[in-house]
């Protein structure tokens, strides 16, 4: 009898003339598939992610299932698993936390910029649009951020409005402060898009301000100020037009 590699059971089997018992493999998740990838595999591995966790409704904060079970599942590499989470988290879809695993990631527009072309980070036309886009934004939330406002924001703008004052005077850059500050007029609407969507703006524009001629700090600090006035009066033509002249003035300084 000729011998064959197999468990002790599945030679006794043939012994007595059944069919070998194959090993049980372990299940597979429905959720997935096998991949027969005609692009590079991780490309199609990282499209594949993506359908898991939106099919499965995963939320910001869930694990993904480890990378060797996502390799048995696909039937591809480990390392083309790697590639492929790292390139999820690079898009801000994945979190790796080193130690304990790999999460579905908050939404965050910080991965987009990072990876804008270059081309679109540099030149006045470009810093003229992203005014234009903050200008209709931030005129046409007015009103209903207005009605929004709590009182410890308020304290908070004042607050951020003082330090801006203070650097100015100074003859320092406020670049923090303003940031907080158009942040803070829009908190409490409660709409996180928004403020994600403000926040790419501002980043953009300020990674390419470099451009724009420099500017007088204490009449940028009364801008704010008029800005902060016209929220608190209630008037929302008022503030409408406080923050179309900000806005208007370092479209200026973009012409000069």
């Amino acid at each position: 009898m000729s011998y064959r590699f197999g468990t002790v059971e599945s030679v006794r089997s043939d012994v007595k003339g059944k069919a070998p018992r194959v090993p049980e493999q372990p299940a597979t998740d429905p959720s997935f598939r096998r991949l027969r990838p005609s692009a590079p595999v991780h490309r199609t591995v990282q499209e594949e992610i993506r359908s898991y966790v939106l099919t499965n409704k995963l939320q910001p904060g869930d694990p993904l299932k480890p990378e060797a079970e996502l390799a048995r599942q696909f039937g591809v590499s480990r390392s083309s698993v790697r590639e492929a989470v790292k390139a999820l988290e690079s898009t801000g879809v994945l979190e790796i936390r080193k130690g304990s695993g790999t999460y579905v990631r908050d939404f965050s527009f910080a991965p987009l910029f990072d990876h804008l072309p270059y081309g679109l980070m540099v030149g006045t036309r470009v810093l003229r649009d992203l005014l234009v886009l903050r200008k209709a934004l931030e005129s046409a939330m007015a009103d209903d951020a207005m009605a929004a406002l709590r009182p410890e924001t308020v304290d908070e703008l004042r607050r951020v409005l003082a330090e801006m004052g203070e650097r100015a005077a100074r003859g320092e850059g406020y670049a923090v402060q303003d940031r907080e500050f158009h942040r803070l007029l829009f908190v409490d609407l409660d709409n996180e898009m928004l403020l994600h969507l403000f926040d790419l703006f501002w980043q953009a524009f300020h990674r390419s301000s470099e451009a724009i001629p420099d500017h007088d700090l204490l009449a940028g600090y009364r801008s704010h100020e008029e800005i902060f006035d016209a929220m608190l009066s209630g008037d929302t033509e008022r503030a409408r037009d406080a923050i179309r002249r900000h806005y208007v003035d370092i479209e200026e300084r973009l012409e000069a």
